[in-house]
């Protein structure tokens, strides 16, 4: 079987040094998840979240031990780091091959992970596999990340004025924009200065506005030919020019666009991230499929 995980180039010490924002990793796999379906909503289903270096961190829950995973979106699977699967005694199953820019590592396929966020129960069904590297661009380790399987069949938003992570019983206002689960992950239409709306995938897991592929063919959907089997990131130094976005409804002014040379995921325009997104109250609405871009309340 075989996953294909991107991890950006120059990630860890050069990640330091040259002070720019990246994209820190996602994961695509091929792996046949169980279907989530839709779950009531009990009292108390909120975590605290901390920004910082870009990202979006809560601590999970494993069965009293405590773990800081980053919430990304970008990511198909939730994943736990190696050293956190030893820390827990968790059964490693099936090999994955893994690969990334640079080179390919090895993954294993986990079952019945015991966690939850908030009160929030994390998929059952997990990746294990290294994380020493991207986490050495981060002021601390990363014990895993919970991927966009959690968004599935439920209602999430993402406080990041009020440093909130919270389960809704329902959207929570009109209109929004439709998203799509679309080879593992979740994606939106976003238009270019004035130009067509291509989709594009929602990244938390991203530390910059907009990683943008201008001449993408943007498909977009299950199945794609070649969807999860590549990557290739191209992020560089400086700033980044400055465009008008539009996600879906909704208007960005003056967001740096990293302009990339060539697709990073076939049939997808590029990144979406926190840069961009952290500007709002973020509903993500994994059961009407859409998105909702609120200001912070």
């Amino acid at each position: 079987m075989f996953v294909s995980l991107h991890l950006p180039r120059g990630v860890g010490r050069a990640f330091v040094r040259r002070g720019f924002r990246k994209t820190i990793l996602a994961v695509l796999t091929t792996l046949a998840f169980t279907a989530i379906g839709v779950e009531s909503v009990r009292a108390g289903e909120a975590a605290r979240i901390t920004l910082h270096d870009g990202l979006v961190w809560v601590v999970v829950d494993c069965g009293g031990t405590k773990l800081h995973f980053v919430v990304d979106t970008g990511a198909a699977c939730s994943c736990v780091n190696l050293a956190a699967a030893k820390r827990l005694n968790m059964r490693l199953g099936s090999v994955l091959t893994v690969a990334g820019v640079g080179g390919r590592t090895t993954g294993y396929r986990c079952t019945r992970f015991q966690a939850s966020v908030g009160g929030m129960r994390l998929p059952e069904e997990v990746v294990a596999l290294d994380l020493s590297g991207p986490s050495r661009g981060c002021s601390e380790a990363i014990d895993g990340l919970i991927g966009a399987d959690f968004f599935r069949g439920k209602v999430v938003q993402i406080d990041y004025a009020r440093r909130v992570l919270s389960r809704e019983a329902g959207p929570g206002g009109a209109g929004g924009t439709r998203l799509r689960f679309a080879n593992g992950v979740i994606c939106v239409p976003v238009a270019v200065n004035g130009g067509r709306a291509r989709w594009t995938r929602l990244d938390t897991g991203c530390t910059d506005a907009l990683d943008w592929y201008e001449g993408a063919i943007c498909c977009a959907t299950k199945g794609t030919k070649g969807a999860g089997k590549s990557l290739a990131l191209a992020t560089s130094a400086g700033s980044a020019p400055q465009a008008e976005v539009m996600v879906g409804i909704t208007r960005f002014h003056a967001v740096p666009v990293k302009m990339l040379a060539r697709e990073i995921f076939l049939g997808e325009a590029g990144l979406l991230g926190n840069v961009a997104l952290s500007k709002y109250l973020v509903t993500i609405d994994g059961i009407g499929n859409r998105l909702l871009l609120q200001p912070p309340q």
